[in-house]
């Protein structure tokens, strides 16, 4: 049996500022010291060197990684969830992964905490319009180099999201319930993504912003 286990909850520095939207947390980016500089540069420099051993090219996603079961991921949400949505000038999900598991390449399941977030260009700003949290376990198949997402079954809503959670998530239960609760992580992971995004599609952008909130900073 292959499983890769993630726990993808990102150390980050700089403090960052709490909150949720209609679009995802967001809120002022903090003043960058040296410490969370190199940090970033590190960061930076990881992508490129990954980026250059894919072997399915998910730039077009904000995905300059090497994993095609991620890579999956965020074409999943791009092309299939924005669609419960009005259309928007782009779209970029937060994929955070919490295990892979990879023993039938025709049933590879990813357990994660996806995100996706609708934006309209508006100068050199990505106004977030609409976006919205799908926690759950995507159901891949090989497809030729990489995977495609089959099926996807969500954590359910309300009441019933706790026993849902625990019948999905299953042994990865508590790591998910980390990685979910983790919202300094996730809005660290969306900024990297909607950097990455950014740099790999070629736009004119500097920040995003959630409605209400302050925009947040792109690294550069």
């Amino acid at each position: 049996m292959r499983i890769k286990k993630w726990m993808a909850v990102l150390t980050i520095s700089a403090v960052m500022v709490l909150g949720l939207s209609a679009c995802g947390g967001s809120g002022a980016a903090p003043a960058e010291d040296a410490g969370s500089q190199a940090v970033t540069e590190q960061m930076s420099e990881a992508a490129d060197e990954v980026s250059e051993e894919a072997v399915v090219d998910a730039t077009a996603y904000g995905y300059g990684g090497s994993d095609p079961v991620e890579a999956a991921a965020y074409q999943y949400m791009v092309e299939e969830m924005s669609k419960n949505y009005d259309e928007a000038d782009v779209s970029i999900p937060t994929v955070t992964i919490v295990a892979e598991d990879l023993t039938n390449e025709n049933d590879v399941v990813c357990y994660g905490d996806f995100w996706i977030d609708n934006y309209n260009i508006e100068g050199d700003t990505l106004k977030c319009v609409s976006g919205g949290n799908y926690p759950g376990v995507m159901h891949m198949k090989k497809d030729g180099e990489g995977y495609v997402v089959v099926r996807m079954d969500q954590v359910a809503d309300g009441g019933d999201f706790d026993q849902s959670a625990k019948e999905l998530f299953g042994d990865y239960y508590e790591d998910f319930m980390t990685v979910y609760s983790d919202s300094d992580a996730r809005d660290e992971l969306r900024r990297i993504t909607v950097t990455d995004y950014v740099h790999f599609n070629g736009l004119s952008v500097t920040q995003f912003q959630d409605e209400g909130w302050d925009p947040v900073e792109l690294y550069q």
